[in-house]
């Protein structure tokens, strides 16, 4: 007896439902976990005081990685690109629920889920190779991501038919109707176009706004002038300038400081221009300056992490870390290191994916170009930042921000008890 093959509608329609309301519902959930990690994003880069929720170790810790370098894509957070991702997965687990009938973009689905897979396998390498620390929310993620490969899968499993006829049907589809390349397209493309303009106006205002600190007694960077305390004598670029509201200066040594002349506590802050874990404790300084400025005195030293000046760097690791320092210091031979160190950690990801050039920055600052050029050709410049490499280097440091107070290290941020006591 002949039998009649079974239509997609009555076949499996059941097991098709549910796979696809679970895409819908997994979409759901990675969209709203994409929305905290932004959050955590944009707050690691904004907020001094901020701790996640899932900082919980060195080696799990969504602030570690939300402050990496890999956490930016094209521009855009990552978990930005993930929201629009999620968003657009939404809309087709729904379109494919309204053409149940035809079972179109099943094919598709299970195409996007396995990108969506693949990129979670790369992220978790990521984390483990580079970043040497976990995300709780990216592994929540990646959850997602592999429940929506499994649930996509189950959709475009059809008996009598191999996956890759349904993905060959779905193109084939879209020829045939023309509305539904439209659609698609329109789904897609919108969902990265309002990504991509979303994410770069966040980014911009993460790299460009010191968030709540702002609002403290201290002034905005662009209102900060040095002092440059003693002669000049004959030091190229090198110019006098009184300072703003705030006492700054160079000490004996020639390193620049902030503060107070007569503070109490001196805090020595070793950093490096190309570390994201820095821009936060620049702007922990900052808030501290800000209720302290009369009884802390904060002497800043170069260690970047790169071998060019760097003789504890085994490798390229900060590739620019040694040329922004050189930069911040013939900014301070025109009276104006500390406007250049806010600007260097403020900007730090503009410079870093438009390769800006030492004399742009320079100009942005409205520098003398020739000055400043003669002075990033100065060789006692580059003696000034190994002298404090050395000195890095005899405390044993093995990263950054690192703070000596009164003689001791502290890695990450200023502890309370280190300026417990201070008035305000």
């Amino acid at each position: 007896m002949e039998t009649q093959a079974v239509p997609v509608e009555t076949q499996g329609r059941k097991r098709l439902c549910i796979a696809l309301i679970a895409c819908v519902i997994l979409a759901a959930t990675g969209l709203v976990v994409a929305f905290e990690l932004t959050d955590v994003f944009v707050r690691s880069h904004t907020d001094p005081d901020y701790q996640s929720f899932c900082a919980v170790s060195e080696g799990m810790n969504c602030e570690t990685v939300a402050l990496s370098e890999y956490s930016t894509q094209l521009g855009v957070p990552v978990s930005v690109w993930a929201t629009a991702g999620y968003a657009f997965l939404i809309a087709l687990s729904l379109l494919c629920l309204v053409r149940l009938k035809d079972g179109f973009g099943r094919g598709f689905l299970l195409l996007i889920s396995l990108q969506f897979a693949l990129v979670s396998l790369l992220l978790v390498y990521v984390m483990a190779a580079k970043i040497k620390s976990f995300c709780i929310l990216c592994l929540a993620l990646d959850v997602v991501n592999l429940g929506l490969l499994a649930m996509s899968l189950l959709a475009a499993l059809t008996p009598g038919q191999s996956l890759a006829s349904v993905i060959a049907d779905d193109f084939v589809s879209l020829l045939r109707r023309p509305v539904w390349p439209l659609l698609v397209a329109v789904l897609g493309f919108g969902a990265l176009g309002g990504g991509y303009a979303y994410g770069s106006r966040l980014l911009q205002a993460a790299d460009g706004d010191q968030g709540p600190v702002t609002d403290q007694k201290l002034d905005s960077p662009e209102a900060w002038t040095s002092k440059v305390h003693g002669e000049c004598g004959e030091q190229c670029g090198c110019k006098e300038e009184k300072s703003g509201n705030v006492e700054m200066g160079t000490d004996e040594e020639g390193h620049a400081w902030i503060g107070s002349a007569s503070a109490p506590l001196v805090i020595q802050e070793f950093t490096d221009y190309e570390c994201p874990y820095c821009r936060k404790a620049h702007m922990m300084v900052r808030k501290l300056l800000s209720n302290h400025a009369a009884h802390v005195r904060v002497v800043h030293r170069h260690y970047p992490l790169d071998q060019a000046c760097n003789r504890a760097i085994p490798g390229p690791f900060h590739k620019r870390a040694c040329e922004l320092s050189r930069i911040a210091l013939c900014a301070g031979r025109q009276g104006r290191f500390w406007e250049m160190n806010d600007f260097l950690f403020q900007h730090a990801a503009d410079i870093r994916s438009a390769n800006l050039p030492a004399d742009e920055i320079a100009r942005r600052l409205e520098l003398d170009i020739d000055q400043f050029q003669c002075c990033m050709n100065d060789s006692t410049v580059v003696d000034a930042i190994k002298r404090d490499v050395e000195d890095g280097i005899a405390l044993k440091l093995d990263g950054t921000p690192a703070f000596v107070v009164d003689g001791k290290v502290y890695y990450g941020k200023i502890p309370d008890e280190a300026v417990k006591g201070l008035e305000k």
